[in-house]
């Protein structure tokens, strides 16, 4: 008579099954607070060594999407500092839990560099210039909704990305500047050179092939057509871009008003006005040398060449000139509201683009943000 047995190999089989069970990744706390005397950015950062565990943040990120939305709707910026996020991938795939509808599609000035399907380098602009306050891509209909930065090599000194909150820049801004900024609205005037130009120029960031992907014109002029771009390609296989676009914008879901513009960026004197900001700031000499040389090459192009040929510029809605002193006003209160904090390795910081501006200080040595952002 047959009996039922076990066999040695088949209790070892279930022991060894025993053994590599894990436990469910994201099992773990989560602690937050803010840096001290800053209310940006909301940090979130390892509450156990559960949480230390390579895998844990996108799986804990995927199980409290409510309250890291809640938190993004409040303050606008959140900072997941400490956790093992140590490639582009991961930082990829910690982006996706956040948001899944990432994007690839760039019409921004900056070059950059795609390094996994959704991640890209953040800018490769010198790392002298500086990247003045801005909500990513604010000159289209419809800019992105969030921003996803991640610290792959951490400058060993200056390199910041500050963030300040754009609502309250627009609370705080000279209400008769608001108005006309609001009731005038802003005008861009971008030119690129063509697929067969130099790279180096002073004062361009990037071709228009490598803004649009493409070489061909008529497709050029279609993708343009749909962000209401006015095409004037010039001599030399050169591209003309202008397009009126609001200067304040409401939260599609929160319905607060919030500064939203490039004003910042692409006024003449916005990178002397910076550099002179930054020179407090920093305090060094290469510092004061770069402040003493954007004087002077701003100085020489306001006088050489005239607004409307310039390589990038923005006025009021109506043609008007935006003023260096009503410039200065935006410039200032930037500032009062700018939160500086030192980027570490791994370090992900989750902005909302309707309510957060971000920019670049200048550093020198080795530093490498990444980037991605959703629709």
């Amino acid at each position: 008579m047959k009996t039922n047995t076990i066999s040695r190999s088949g209790k070892s089989a279930i022991k060894k099954v025993s053994a590599n069970k894990t436990k469910p990744k994201g099992v773990g706390r989560v602690e937050r607070s803010f840096f001290p005397g800053k209310e940006l950015p909301r940090i979130y950062g390892p509450g156990d060594t559960n949480a230390l565990e390579s895998g844990f943040l996108p799986a804990w990120v995927s199980k409290n999407k409510k309250s890291i939305e809640a938190d993004l709707l409040e303050y606008g910026a959140i900072l997941f500092r400490g956790f093992q996020i140590s490639s582009a991938q991961e930082f990829e795939d910690v982006a996706l839990s956040l948001d899944k509808n990432l994007k690839t599609d760039y019409l921004g000035t900056s070059p950059r560099n795609k390094v996994t399907q959704f991640v890209h380098t953040a800018s490769e602009l010198p790392p002298h210039y500086p990247i003045m306050q801005h909500a990513e891509m604010s000159f289209l209909d419809k800019p992105p909704r969030k921003l996803m930065f991640f610290c792959a090599v951490a400058p060993n000194a200056h390199g910041e990305t500050p963030i300040a909150d754009l609502r309250k820049i627009y609370e705080d801004l000279d209400p008769d500047l608001i108005k006309k900024f609001e009731s005038k609205g802003v005008k861009y005037i971008r030119k690129y050179d063509g697929p067969n130009a130099s790279r180096y120029n002073l004062w361009k960031t990037k071709r228009w092939d490598e803004m649009f992907s493409t070489k061909e014109k008529k497709q050029v002029e279609k993708i343009a057509a749909q962000q209401r771009f006015q095409v004037e390609w010039l001599p030399e296989d050169g591209l003309k871009l202008t397009n009126k676009q609001v200067a304040v914008r409401k939260h599609p879901i929160a319905k607060t008003k919030a500064w939203h513009n490039h004003s910042q960026v692409f006024h003449q004197d916005a990178a002397r006005l910076e550099y002179a900001k930054i020179l407090k700031q920093q305090g060094t000499i290469r510092s004061l040398i770069l402040a003493g040389v954007l004087y002077v090459l701003t100085f020489l192009k306001k006088k050489l060449v005239e607004p409307k040929d310039q390589d990038t510029n923005v006025i009021f809605g109506d043609d008007s000139v935006i003023s260096v002193s009503e410039m200065s006003k935006v410039s200032q209160t930037f500032w009062k509201h700018l939160s500086i904090f030192s980027w570490q390795k791994g370090d992900v910081l989750l902005i909302d683009n309707y309510s957060i501006s971000h920019g670049r200080l200048p550093f020198s040595g080795p530093r490498e943000i990444l980037v991605t952002w959703t629709d």
